[in-house]
């Protein structure tokens, strides 16, 4: 496997840094080996987590589409060097930007999102003129293998390699030396990741999770707040990184707790078309953080766990002190505005952030006195299908962003050119002296 990712090396000596001609090759090759592996990605997104086809397409296929879009209508103004003002100091000269890639990068991706949090990475990872080694999980086999066979169609020259396996496939991938590192999944696992990076100082990108708050305010459009509440906490079974992990209702809507409740209790049709938990691993940590809380919303037969309101659960529960990604919702009531922002800023900065209200004011005074990686206002988890958004964590729940061209300024270095006339050269630069010291001054308005 190393010897792999050093030929890979070796390789991209030769032809680095790619031209864009190269790049917009690759990442139509790319869009051509997805459309053409589509059924088989269907197929193995409902063998490991029972997606349906709205549910595949609307969470991870049209998602990956529109980056790969986005991404090649904008390459060439993306790679363009960027002209910035000179100071006088520096007169005459230009100053620019310009976008470099990193060399070799890493690209570890979970199992949730299996094909939409490994392929966006890769999108921006090959705009921006890298050479990719992929790792993703093991916990979603059956679409790793079409992955994996999307990767060797559209990239025959190796730019892009994917290997398989579990914890030692990662471990022994992470002790390669790579130019940059972007690994999705859980903060403990992100720590391990980062440790090795430091060994080399290499630079990563941690997108991580935790648990995100929604708030309910007294004012809210209940119904509304009730609809959309719901599909972002079950989409994917809420094993979803931005889903809702508890809300915080205003305690005079207490009597909307039942509505919530009736909201979350699905039979039928609507049941059996919910996704499932990936593995017993999950279902049995889901199962025990329910019997703690004295709930039994669980079918051990099929290993499912129901989707459950659990309301005011002991704050030193497991419930409360971890991410649950599964579909238990906690509600905890609050007396006060202020009391729900304590509640949040007393725990670790979370991935996204949700409120439901009228108000401007309520709006203004969350958004100021929070901080988290992302926040919507009357709607959750959509806000990571604009491309035109940075998406990521902040503090534990992850460091830098991608999506759209923040995935290609993520998997570039920006260097800053300094180019300067030959035709000027002031004399009194070469002279130290209190006069020299006085023109400095004037250059730099610093009287």
């Amino acid at each position: 496997m190393l010897k792999q990712i050093e030929a890979q090396r070796a390789a991209m000596q030769k032809t680095f840094p790619l031209s864009y001609e190269t790049r917009r090759e690759l990442l139509l090759n790319l869009q051509k080996a997805i459309k053409h592996h589509e059924t088989a990605i269907y197929d193995a997104l409902y063998a490991d987590l029972r997606k349906d086809v709205w549910e595949v397409f609307v969470t991870e296929l049209g998602i990956v589409y529109e980056e790969l879009h986005f991404a090649l209508k904008n390459l060439k103004k993306w790679m363009r060097k960027k002209y910035i003002k000179t100071s006088l100091v520096q007169f005459p000269a230009r100053n620019f930007i310009l976008p470099e890639p990193y060399g070799q990068v890493l690209i570890m991706s979970p199992w949730n999102y299996p094909l939409q949090l490994t392929i966006l990475p890769l999108i921006g990872a090959i705009a921006a003129g890298n050479y990719a080694v992929v790792k993703p999980s093991a916990y979603a086999p059956e679409i790793a293998k079409v992955m994996q066979q999307i990767v060797e169609k559209a990239f025959p020259n190796k730019e892009a390699i994917l290997f398989l396996g579990g914890r030692k496939v990662n471990e022994e991938i992470l002790q390669g030396v790579y130019d940059f590192i972007f690994f999705t999944g859980s903060p403990g696992v992100g720590k391990i990741v980062m440790r090795q990076a430091s060994e080399h100082l290499t630079p990563v990108v941690l997108e991580l999770g935790g648990k995100s708050p929604l708030i309910i305010t007294e004012d809210a459009d209940i119904p509304l707040t009730i609809r959309r509440l719901k599909f972002a906490k079950l989409i994917n079974l809420g094993q979803t990184c931005v889903a809702p992990d508890y809300v915080l209702l205003d305690k005079k809507l207490i009597d909307k707790v039942d509505d919530i409740r009736k909201a979350f209790t699905v039979e039928g049709d609507e049941a059996a078309r919910l996704p499932k938990i990936v593995n017993e691993k999950h279902y049995l940590r889901l199962k025990a953080v329910l019997e703690e809380v004295g709930s039994n919303n669980f079918d051990e037969k099929t290993q499912t766990i129901k989707p459950t309101i659990v309301l005011n659960p002991p704050l030193d529960s497991e419930l409360m002190r971890e991410e649950i990604f599964g579909p238990i919702l906690p509600i905890i009531t609050y007396e006060t505005l202020d009391e729900a922002i304590d509640f949040i800023n007393a725990r670790p900065k979370p991935l996204a952030l949700y409120l439901f209200t009228k108000s401007k004011a309520i709006i203004k005074k969350v958004l100021s006195k929070t901080t988290s990686g992302s926040a919507a206002i009357n709607d959750a988890v959509v806000q990571l299908a604009n491309p035109h958004f940075p998406f990521g964590g902040v503090g534990n729940s992850g460091m830098g962003s991608y999506h759209g061209y923040h995935t290609f300024k993520t998997f570039s270095h920006m260097k800053a050119v300094l180019h300067k006339s030959r035709a000027f050269d002031f004399r009194f630069r070469y002279k130290p002296g209190p006069k020299t010291v006085g023109i400095f001054k004037k250059l730099t308005r610093n009287k």
